[in-house]
């Protein structure tokens, strides 16, 4: 496993399995990022072949503190036999998933403008602060036409 920084962001490269005997090893590293305050994981399974309960597990746990901490957990370039483990379990519901690194980048780009408060001043009145949290759809639309759009300028 081979963990990499951008711009505030940390990327876990999830290499051969994830299994009884890989997993501590996993959970270490993200107990490690968690406890020194990272909440913006993403986890890629580009050279990932098998994941156990053991491994989903590690993910679920990740997760649930991310969350705590107004964080989340991406995961990425997941393979159909990998997807459908995550599929049958309903992990997919939980995560947000993405066919590219960089498309897991842009989610987290995305959320971090939109959780930005937002001024709005009215005339001869007290100026308010509106904060919107974005929907998960929403970043999730917008982090896809960000993907596609990098795809049609290698065309």
């Amino acid at each position: 496993m081979q963990l990499t920084e951008q711009d505030g962001i940390q990327r876990i490269e999830i290499a051969g399995r994830v299994d009884v005997t890989s997993a501590p090893a996993l959970e270490q590293i993200c107990n490690q990022l968690l406890d020194a305050g990272h909440n913006k994981i993403i986890c890629d399974f580009g050279r990932n072949e098998y994941v156990s309960s053991a491994g989903l597990r590690v993910f679920l746990s990740t997760l649930k503190r991310c969350r705590k901490t107004g964080g989340n957990v991406a995961l990425c370039q997941l393979k159909p036999g990998i997807l459908e483990i995550f599929d049958m379990t309903g992990f997919t519901s939980l995560f947000p998933l993405f066919d590219s690194g960089e498309a897991a980048q842009d989610f987290f780009r995305v959320a971090a403008l939109q959780s930005e408060p937002t001024i709005v001043a009215k005339p001869d009145e007290v100026t308010e602060i509106l904060i919107e949290k974005p929907t998960r759809e929403a970043v999730q639309a917008y982090a896809t036409a960000a993907q596609q759009a990098r795809m049609d300028e290698k065309i």
